[in-house]
């Protein structure tokens, strides 16, 4: 009577390929993963962003032209010619790559070199302070400056 061997398992060579294929799916994953998280941190940026311009109009309506006026953190500058500018402090920007993956264009009012292309802002998460200008004349709104200083 010949035993035939009873061989159960996989061989090397089938693991080592499975191994190599979840490899190459792993190298792929990293990259898109890492390029959506930044994109998230970009869009919360932008998000803030907005929220400060809401705050700015809000005040700059109200002020009606007053001189300064501060409450918490939105302050009312004095009027300049045709311009009223309001300061906001505390707009917490997250990107940690240089721009914001283009979601800058959807914003509702101008911001020239502030967070255009050419634009040195992103890529240092942290806390700002924002410098919205408001023609009195139209009430259109300018996105003046973003720094890190009050």
């Amino acid at each position: 009577m010949i035993l035939k061997k009873n061989n159960k398992g996989f061989t090397l060579a089938e693991l080592l390929i499975v191994v190599a294929i979840i490899a190459v799916l792993v190298a792929i994953a990293i990259p898109v993963f890492t390029n959506q998280l930044e994109k998230s941190r970009d869009a919360v940026s932008i998000s803030n962003i907005r929220a400060a311009y809401a705050e700015a109009a809000s005040s700059y309506l109200t002020a009606n032209g007053a001189a300064v006026d501060k409450v918490g953190n939105v302050t009312v500058l004095a009027k300049s010619g045709d311009t009223q500018s309001v300061k906001v402090e505390n707009v917490v920007l997250k990107g940690q790559a240089k721009g914001f993956s283009g979601m800058e264009k959807e914003l509702s009012f101008t911001y020239g070199e502030v967070l255009g292309d050419n634009a040195d802002i992103g890529g240092t998460p942290g806390t700002y302070t924002a410098t919205f200008s408001f023609n009195l004349a139209d009430g259109a709104c300018t996105l003046t400056s973003l720094s890190t200083g009050a």
